[in-house]
């Protein structure tokens, strides 16, 4: 058995996820990486042997083996690890059909990880390598390379730190939505977290997992041309199809020799800092934008020809979604250099697919970072089975979980996961009954019932589809594309009104299923409280339950709350809500804040950095994106209990005010919110039975 120079950081990996448990395993390579990953998993001498083709494979296997053998689980939402780690008693092995596993919506830089330190990103990338991921987005540090090579075209350090936005919302300056927001940055910050970017990107090779960095969509700073005569550069308007939003960035015609020039800089300057990326993420017109005279064809020939000068061997990754990437587009280019990422899952099916280009499935089960259970489990269950053709056609070479945040429904997460190892549909009942199993480290009679009662419901559908045209008063036609599906956020993140029925303006108007059945499922999750209450994941999904019915009930009394008894009691659910969210880490508002602040060289650039924190979950930015307010909200405590209950009451003394200014106030409030969970989740689910 040959011994690979990449087993010391499946081992590493080993040990971080399963402490002392690792003791029990020896880490072994398989021959054949080039054939796919694999992994096998059998027992020799009374011990377990993880073998794989790499880190990720190994790293895997471990998960494998803690879900079907030791009924364990490690995850985002707390762990599950057995006392003691016996032997399998069959021989366990699994490949993957699928060449790429693909992690993050971009967003999830805004959404997720903006404020990250190295211990976060650490276990992250441990999670993504057992999931088995083995590609991943990564803009951190990225301003790094606007800041260097913009430099080299006229302008100053100043004007750039002012136009490249904070690192909560730098995603969207990416995909060319914004810029010059919530007061820049700083070339100190700037410099951090490229530090911290180079750490990650070392340990996400060392395990195998792909970067894939954002190149050079032609996104510049205004005044382009007067520093570099005769650029064609073409205003972009505003973000959504120019109809709604902050006004987008400047774009370098794509076809010019001038972006040539810049692209050029800007591949140099990232290879110097960061290594060869080689895959690289550029998506033209995302939501919207202009090409000017150019065509699409000759934008993205221009686009293609600056990564193969930097890098021959290069991928480019593009997203389907909103009705991009077009066939003029891959008429264009080199289809087999490009990697499409189907957002939705939904764009394959359609007319020409993606014309022969190498693609990706994908789910978006979130958008914004928002709670709630959503997601449809006999969808992902049985999806291989709708992939057999494409996939053995070697058109469908990815799976991808497009996700704009990923703290939340781990069940959704677990069973897409574990699309990778398999090309044939999940049996979900003996799945389910598995997964519930290892989440909790028991069979527990009422836990299964519960979560069958879930999947029945929460989780039996993507739920209604949402046409975003309905929520523009100017709506016209170059919104036709924007078709989403979407899980109903919290009433209580409303703006304030006797008809509240929708938080985010792309959020459903209505639940996707029957409330009865999840405050069904929560009772009987509740009852297994005595057995399960030591249960680390128990706790984390009785809260998650819970404040779905708390939700729910909340929706239930909105056409009542022109009554002062009914604006009691949903008052009542808000403050009950916020003293549940407040027992779990995940769910404070308190730790965003914490983790946003401690970026700050000094009280000042904590400050600006809160401030960013603060408007993404609420306002999302300035007045000028007032159709996202909401997009990001959260149910987590300190906004339930204070941003969200003094809303309500506001509107219940005062009537409707402006609530983008009651916003941007509270936003700019230096308020401290508790960084350490505090209470009984049982005991305050328990509450629930007896509340009105």
């Amino acid at each position: 058995m040959f011994t690979p120079e990449w087993i010391p950081a499946a081992e590493e990996s080993l040990r971080r996820l399963a402490g002392p448990l690792a003791e029990a395993f020896d880490v072994r390579a398989l021959p054949g990486a080039d054939a796919g990953d694999r992994f096998e998993i059998w027992a020799e001498n009374g011990r377990t042997v993880l073998a794989g083709t790499g880190p990720i494979a190994v790293t895997s296997a471990f998960a494998h083996y803690l879900r079907h053998v030791g009924r364990g689980q490690v995850g985002r939402w707390g762990d599950n690890l057995p006392a003691s780690a016996p032997p399998p008693a069959q021989p366990l092995a699994a490949t993957s059909p699928y060449r790429y596993r693909v992690a993050y919506n971009l967003t999830v830089a805004g959404y997720t990880t903006p404020f990250y330190d190295w211990d976060q990103w650490e276990r992250e990338l441990d999670l993504l390598a057992a999931a088995g991921v083995n590609a991943a987005h990564l803009t951190l540090g990225q301003e790094a390379v606007w800041l260097e090579a913009f430099g080299e075209f006229g302008y100053t350090e100043d004007e750039l730190l002012a136009w490249i936005v904070p690192p909560s919302h730098q995603p969207w300056q990416w995909l060319n939505n914004i810029h010059s927001f919530g007061g820049g940055t700083t070339r100190d910050l700037v410099e951090r977290r490229s530090s911290l970017a180079l750490r990650v990107l070392a340990r996400m090779r060392e395990l195998g997992i792909r970067p894939i960095l954002p190149g050079f969509s032609g996104t510049v700073p205004g005044g382009f041309a007067d520093r570099n005569p005769g650029a064609t550069v073409v205003p972009q308007g505003l973000w959504f199809m120019d109809v709604a939003g902050p006004a987008r960035p400047d774009w370098l015609d794509t076809s010019t020799p001038h972006y040539a020039r810049v692209a050029e800089a800007f591949y140099r300057r990232q290879r110097e800092r960061f290594g060869q990326s080689g895959t690289w993420a550029v998506d033209l017109l995302h939501e919207g934008g202009r090409i000017g005279d150019t065509s699409l064809a000759d934008a993205a020939s221009g686009v293609e020809r600056a990564m193969r000068a930097a890098d021959p061997g290069y991928l480019w990754v593009v997203q389907a979604w909103a009705g991009n990437p077009r066939k003029e587009l891959f008429d264009a280019c080199d289809r087999d250099r490009m990697l499409v990422l189907d957002l939705t899952g939904d764009t394959w099916r359609g007319e020409g697919g993606f014309w022969g280009a190498p693609w990706g499935f994908g789910i978006l089960p979130n958008y914004g970072g928002r709670h709630g259970l959503y997601g449809s489990l006999p969808d992902i269950a049985a999806a291989p089975g709708e992939l057999a053709g494409p996939l053995a056609s070697g058109e469908l070479v990815a799976l991808t979980n497009m996700a704009e945040g990923v703290h939340t429904n781990p069940v959704v997460w677990d069973l897409f996961a574990d699309l990778t190892w398999t090309g044939e549909p999940v049996d979900l009942d003996a799945w389910l009954t598995d997964w519930v199993h290892a989440r909790y480290g028991s069979a527990d009679p009422d836990a299964l019932a519960a979560w069958r009662l879930l999947r029945s419901s929460a989780y039996a559908t993507w739920g209604g589809t949402i046409a975003v045209e309905e929520e523009f008063d100017d709506f016209d036609e170059k919104l036709s594309d924007f078709k989403v599906y979407a899980g109903t956020d919290s009433v209580f993140a409303a703006t304030p009104s006797f008809t509240a029925d929708q938080a985010s303006a792309v959020g459903p108007h209505r639940l996707h299923y029957d409330p009865a059945q999840v405050e069904a499922a929560w009772r009987l999750l509740l009852r297994a409280a005595p057995r399960l209450r030591d249960s680390d994941t128990y706790r984390h999904d009785l809260v998650d339950v819970t404040r779905q019915v708390i939700d729910d009930r909340g929706r239930a009394l909105v056409p009542q709350l022109a009554s002062a008894d009914a604006q009691r009691r949903f008052l009542h659910l808000i403050e009950l809500q916020d003293r549940l969210l407040a027992t779990r880490p995940e769910h404070l508002l308190g730790r965003w804040l914490r983790d946003a602040r401690r970026w700050g060289a000094d009280e000042e650039e904590s400050r600006l950095l809160e401030r960013a924190a603060k408007r993404l979950v609420t306002v999302w930015g300035g007045p000028d994106a007032a159709i996202l307010t909401e997009y990001a909200n959260r149910n987590w405590s300190g906004l339930m209990g204070d941003y969200y209950r003094a809303r309500w009451q506001t509107f219940f003394d005062q009537g409707p005010i402006d609530w983008n200014a009651y916003g941007q106030e509270w936003a700019d409030r230096l308020t401290a919110y508790p960084t350490e969970p505090h209470g009984d989740p049982i005991e305050i689910a328990s509450e629930l039975l007896q509340a009105p």
